[in-house]
């Protein structure tokens, strides 16, 4: 009869102690004694290296971060770039509105006993700017960093989101790129089965094994 690999059911039980883990609530839709989950589980073990000892955990934690992306990747293309123009706008504009009102200050880190932690340097009083100057502490810009947050995340909005347009399942959509490539670099394959398996415990999706590799192939 078929059952959970004894490391899956090893995972189970250490979450079963902790509910506060941050695996827990993933493992409660994709470790369960049903027939599905059951070949998923055993497609896994059978592919694994035999040195891997934390493949269950790889696989929760991959399932759990490919369920929980940030909101921007469930944005159309155009909101995409909308967001991203208006986050690059807001940057421009409060740097500039600092800079030219002689608002601008330098952030400092500093590890002393008193003080400790990110400050303004112009806030010291000139005994400690001069110690910050003799140690040679870093400053750094607000206007400069206002706008490298900017380009930061102008670069993650253009790079990161996994094609696929905003719908009723792009949760679900996203969820199945992410574990078809996981399952791609780890075992050579994408697993359709078990990508549809896991999707289908997570989000209440019915996908077959030949609705992912239509998916996939789009």
């Amino acid at each position: 009869m078929a059952e959970l690999p004894e490391d899956v059911k090893r995972a189970k039980h250490v979450l079963s102690l902790d509910p506060s883990h941050e695996l827990t609530q993933i493992a409660e839709k994709l470790v369960a004694d049903t027939p599905e989950l059951m070949a998923m589980w055993q497609a896994l073990e059978s592919r694994r290296h035999p040195d891997d000892q934390d493949w269950v955990w790889a696989f929760l934690r991959q399932a759990a971060d490919a369920c929980n992306l940030p909101p921007y990747h469930y944005k159309s293309a155009a909101d995409r770039r909308d967001l991203s123009n208006e986050i690059t706008d807001l940057a421009c504009r409060l740097a500039r509105a600092l800079r030219v009102n002689g608002l601008d200050a330098h952030l400092v880190q500093n590890e002393g006993k008193l003080f400790s932690g990110f400050f303004f340097y112009e806030d010291f009083g000139d005994s400690n700017r001069a110690s910050i100057d003799t140690g040679g502490t870093s400053k750094l810009e607000v206007s400069v960093l206002v706008e490298r947050i900017a380009e930061r995340a102008q670069k993650k909005i253009a790079d990161e989101p996994i094609p696929g347009k905003a719908g009723p399942n792009a949760h679900a959509i996203r969820f199945i790129r992410i574990i078809a490539a996981r399952n791609k670099r780890w075992y050579g394959k994408p697993l359709n089965a078990v990508t549809a398996t896991a999707a289908n415990a997570i989000f209440g999706t019915t996908y077959q094994e030949s609705d992912i590799h239509n998916l996939l192939n789009r």
